[in-house]
């Protein structure tokens, strides 16, 4: 009897432990890599992202490590980025709840261990003019130090859902990456590309603060396009009427 006792309250301790356990361990899982009501990552998830979820939380000040080498991947509430970087990183990130869910990439290869402290919000800061025809979002990233760098700066494109965001049509095809230019107070339009899986692509050397804006053409484009179109038609009109003066002086002989 006495040792059926002592069976019994072993058992207990142990459920008891094991209870101790998952409800140490849940959290943990939840937060990093478990399962949550995650966006499609465009492209799949790498096998070797280490995933971060936090997917009820807007960040304000929220630090994050991103070790050398290493594939990180941060849910959260309105902006999910994977990012790696060349040296150990130190990330500080603030999104302004107003912001529409963003999918954001950032690889980064510096000459040193950095600490970036990145703010995304709706509008441009003070000092910085308003652009025209832009995505909504304004995307500050700034380094502890100057150091040299070559980054890659990625924002995934869905034509649809800008749509109805901005309640215009927006042009894939026109969308630039831009950067704030502070000596010259002005944005500058920087090469962007669309990967294959749909995200606007720029590279860069330097830090600042970046937005998305639809370029419209040029003047210079519009004339060189008139210019070619006015060649074409008078060339069209022109051939015939040479053509039938030739024949006309070759019969005349």
């Amino acid at each position: 009897m006495r040792k059926s006792h002592t069976t019994k309250r072993s058992k207990l301790i142990a459920f008891g432990i094991t209870l101790l356990i998952a409800a140490y361990i849940a959290p943990l899982c939840i937060a990093y890599g478990g399962p949550c009501n995650c966006p499609e990552i465009p492209g799949g998830i790498p096998s070797n992202a280490v995933q971060c979820n936090k997917t009820d939380t807007t960040p304000v000040c929220e630090t994050e490590q991103i070790k050398a080498g290493e594939l990180a991947l941060f849910y959260y509430r309105n902006m999910t980025m994977l990012m790696n970087c060349t040296q150990n990183c130190a990330l500080v990130v603030t999104v302004d709840p107003d912001v529409t869910p963003k999918i954001l990439g950032l690889s980064i290869d510096p000459n040193q261990t950095m600490m970036l402290t990145m703010n995304m919000y709706c509008s441009p800061l003070q000092g910085e003019m308003a652009m025209e025809r832009t995505l909504n979002f304004y995307l500050g990233i700034e380094p502890n130090a100057t150091s040299q760098l070559n980054a890659q700066i990625r924002l995934h494109i869905n034509q649809t859902v800008l749509n109805q965001e901005l309640n215009r049509e927006v042009n894939a095809s026109r969308l630039t990456w831009m950067y704030w230019n502070r000596t010259g107070l002005e944005w500058v339009p920087v090469y962007s590309y669309m990967d294959q899986n749909g995200y606007l692509t720029c590279n860069t050397n330097h830090f600042s603060t970046w937005t998305i804006a639809e370029i419209a053409p040029t003047k210079n484009s519009a004339s060189t396009q008139w210019n070619w179109t006015t060649y074409a038609v008078m060339g069209a009109v022109v051939a015939p009427i040479a053509v039938a003066l030739i024949v006309a002086i070759i019969r005349r002989r």
